[in-house]
């Protein structure tokens, strides 16, 4: 089929009653990414999945453990043009002999990306709190490189953990059955900074879908902004800085609850200097 045929194809279909919605549907395996569904928690999304497996997206991981030798070479080069407001406060926050947890890190790639960037203070500790697929990897590579300032911990264990200064996550909250406030809170101590980068969000709306990934269906979380910063107030926090950049999210059918950005905040306990 030639494109100029498919385009008209795809013109067709999008003039149909919901026709949009038809074509993001027809169009899920092609697109890569695509949604469906919104349900009002983790539980209801994750009955309506494909598979119902717990840690479904640690297939991912698992794929990177078993291509270490392709993810080497790219470690330290995943940083995007969105995550200048990230680098930006880590630079400015990072102090020597300090403590940062960050959950989700994967295999490792903020750490070793970042340091590019700007010099890392004496003494960082670097904990990565991720999935057993990631986990094992992770500390596969960190071994290779005898990187001793980096380690991985189960994100099971967190609440384990001894106290840390920074708190950071990007691009994990929306796959976790638990709320930032709740996850800072279990911890040994408040952390005096926290930092969330690159999280789907709503204005006003709080409601999960189902994310697919080619490999894998997970539940995706779509956060009621208004409500993460109330809930981090009651936490013991106040919101310095937020930043966004345009990522559109339509769920077919769903449409009038489209996502127009991602966002990323930081918070800084209400006693921090």
């Amino acid at each position: 089929m030639n494109k100029a045929l498919k385009n008209r194809i795809i013109n067709s279909i999008e003039l149909l009653p919901y026709g949009h919605d038809l074509y993001l549907h027809m169009a899920r395996k092609r697109l890569g990414i695509t949604y469906r569904g919104v349900y009002e928690s983790f539980h209801q999304a994750q009955q309506q999945a494909i598979s119902q497996l717990a840690n479904e997206y640690d297939v991912i991981n698992q794929n990177k453990g078993e291509h270490l030798e392709q993810e080497m070479p790219i470690l330290d080069k995943r940083v995007l043009d969105i995550d200048y407001p990230l680098l930006f406060w880590l630079s400015r926050l990072m102090q020597p002999s300090q403590r940062l947890l960050e959950l989700g890190g994967s295999i490792g790639q903020g750490f070793y990306s970042f340091e590019q960037y700007f010099p890392y203070p004496d003494g960082l500790q670097w904990v990565i709190a991720e999935l057993p697929a990631a986990v094992e990897a992770g500390q596969k590579i960190a071994g290779q490189k005898t990187e001793a300032r980096l380690s991985f911990i189960d994100s099971m264990d967190m609440g384990k953990e001894n106290a840390v200064d920074i708190f950071m996550t990007a691009g994990t909250l929306q796959y976790m059955d638990t709320s930032i406030a709740d996850t800072v809170s279990q911890l040994q101590q408040l952390p005096q900074h926290v930092l969330i980068h690159n999280l789907p969000a709503h204005p006003t709306e709080d409601f999960w879908t189902l994310q697919y990934l080619e490999v894998c269906e997970v539940p995706y979380h779509i956060t009621s902004q208004a409500k993460l910063v109330s809930d981090m107030e009651k936490a013991g926090y106040r919101l310095v800085d937020s930043w966004k950049n345009p990522r559109r999210i339509e769920i077919p059918y769903h449409l009038e609850t489209s996502v127009e950005h991602y966002h990323g905040f930081y918070f800084a306990v209400n006693d921090a200097t």
